[in-house]
């Protein structure tokens, strides 16, 4: 079973790392919605955070979105949104006082606004795809911009986000933890965190596939970024050997293992 790095991603980091004009902060994660856990019957998301009170998401709509099977490059599953003014309700919703550090493996369907997170109301903290690029805004009041990193066509694309008050950079299919663009300062990126898959009052449903979504409160810095990217790309990119090899594997590692207690014999 693989375990993701983010959960021996220290719970604090030292101030003073920088990424984008941002100083690390301390971070938790707060949520963790994998395809894995997502029921297609009942649409309930299950939050697999470790929380002590999981932030679990409720489909809005009567038809819930599909699960589809070997949807990603080595074979996992995806959460298949059609898009739309539905979207998942969570629980409690994430307060991000001291910002936000996002990581989506989605695969857009769309080159319209996508809403990977959302609100409602007068604020919510918006994280979407427009125009194949990374975006983020606070819903109703101001659009701040999007980096120029251009997502892959009908293809699943890793795009993060690490914001705050004190501005914002953009990650997109990166393992390095180095932003490809950013974003000016602006209190509004504190609001909260109610929805994933849409933003509230503005029908920018996501539409295409989500493998997970991770959520952590607090700003990372490159390092546990980069470590949190190497573990998605795990997960869902890199391929997992097959039965017989690691059968394989296991005969040959027996043979060595005989052979040199036999010459110490």
């Amino acid at each position: 079973m693989k375990k993701h790095l983010s959960s021996f991603i220290p719970s604090a980091v030292a101030a003073g790392l920088a990424i984008g004009g941002l100083t690390a902060s301390a971070q938790t994660l707060a949520l963790q919605l994998k395809a894995s856990n997502y029921n297609p019957t009942s649409g309930v998301w299950t939050d697999s955070s470790g929380n002590i009170t999981p932030d679990n998401a409720t489909y809005s709509g009567t038809l819930y979105p599909t699960l589809a099977t070997g949807a990603t490059p080595n074979g996992s599953s995806a959460v298949d949104l059609p898009g739309g003014g539905f979207r998942f309700n969570l629980a409690t919703g994430l307060s991000g006082a001291s910002g936000y550090t996002v990581f989506a493996y989605v695969e857009s369907a769309a080159t319209g606004p996508n809403a990977i997170t959302g609100g409602n109301g007068n604020g919510g903290l918006e994280f979407r795809i427009n125009n194949n690029q990374e975006d983020a805004l606070r819903e109703y009041k101001q659009d701040f911009g999007s980096a120029s990193g251009t997502l892959t066509s009908g293809s699943f694309n890793l795009v993060d986000i690490a914001v705050s008050s004190a501005g914002g950079a953009y990650y997109l299919n990166d393992l390095t933890g180095t932003p490809d663009g950013t974003i000016a300062a602006n209190a509004g990126f504190g609001d909260s965190i109610l929805e994933i898959g849409n933003n509230a009052g503005n029908g920018e449903g996501f539409t295409g596939d989500i493998a997970e979504i991770d959520i952590f409160t607090g700003v990372m810095n490159s390092t546990q970024i980069s470590a949190e990217e190497a573990a998605l790309t795990a997960a869902y990119v890199t391929p997992v050997p097959e039965p017989t090899t690691w059968v394989m594997l296991a005969g040959g590692l027996g043979t060595l293992i005989g052979m040199r207690r036999f010459r110490r014999s």
